[in-house]
């Protein structure tokens, strides 16, 4: 191979790599902000919580209504929690996917170039 090739084969595998680090970044970036804007809501709703929580017990006109109070808030915040964790899992799992897919892709694709 003379070293025309090898330079225009050089400078097509660093397009390459370059390429798929900026497709790298964008699907991280992409699962970053899905995550922070999921976070964001469960916070939302947390606090939302904690205010309607605060409204019933200063409502409570015995200590049975304050513990059925209590214990549905808290069963509605584990129910949140999981449903935040479960969407928290789902984010994470579709990077995942994402990135799998890419990186099959981008290795096939790489091979095949080293190979002409």
């Amino acid at each position: 191979m003379n070293s025309e090739k090898i330079t225009k084969k050089m400078t097509e595998m660093t397009r390459m790599m370059i390429d798929s680090i900026t497709e790298l970044q964008k699907i991280n970036d992409a699962t970053v902000r899905e995550l922070a804007k999921q976070q964001l809501d469960a916070i939302e709703g947390f606090n939302t919580a904690g205010s309607r929580q605060l409204d019933e017990l200063a409502a409570a006109k015995s200590p049975k209504e304050l513990l059925a109070v209590q214990t549905e808030i808290a069963a509605q915040v584990a129910k949140d929690m999981k449903a935040n964790t479960q969407r928290a899992m789902e984010v994470l799992l579709t990077g995942q996917k994402e990135l799998k897919t890419f990186m099959e892709k981008n290795i096939k694709d790489f091979i095949d170039k080293t190979k002409n």
